[in-house]
């Protein structure tokens, strides 16, 4: 968890989905497994502590803002 303390506040480059319409589809991977995420208004903590990253699923672009774990 420390070392994600330290990496709050630091930009990170902003990667452009190319897919049309943007970002159709949102996942994350857990434990090897490919989960689905969805955009939220705030960052979940689970995501923020486990320094989860999410991506478009046409594209594979990293999603550049908050976002959360779809409930099972």
């Amino acid at each position: 968890m420390l070392r994600n303390m330290f990496r709050w506040g630091r930009a990170k480059s902003v990667t452009q989905c190319s897919c049309e319409p943007e970002w159709q589809g949102l996942y994350t991977e857990v434990y090897g497994e490919r989960q689905l995420a969805l955009p939220r208004d705030e960052m979940a903590t689970l995501v923020g502590y486990l320094d989860l990253t999410a991506h478009c699923a046409g594209c594979g672009a990293e999603y550049p803002k908050p976002w959360g774990l779809a409930s099972q």
